[in-house]
């Protein structure tokens, strides 16, 4: 049963380790929503950020967003999601 639930544990590791990038390489399951957004890795998660656009919080944030905008940095950032859009 332990190495059972060390398997388990293991597979969760590995699925979790899998979704992290280290490079913009590691994003090609992202797609932007707009020509105004570039795909970035940002602390190891692939975000569509927008070019110009700036926010003091989420809500100055808007378009097409899958799972919902992030203010990080004075930047529009769209991601956090597994599997990208």
């Amino acid at each position: 049963m332990k190495a059972v639930i060390c398997l388990m544990v293991l597979g969760f590791c590995a699925a979790v380790m899998a979704e992290q990038c280290r490079n913009i390489q590691d994003c090609g399951h992202v797609t932007c929503p707009e020509n105004d957004y570039v795909l970035e890795c940002h602390n190891y998660v692939c975000t569509c950020t927008h070019v110009e656009k700036t926010c003091a919080a989420a809500a100055d944030c808007t378009g097409d967003c899958r799972f919902g905008w992030h203010c990080v940095d004075s930047k529009c950032r769209c991601g956090w999601g597994i599997g990208g859009k």
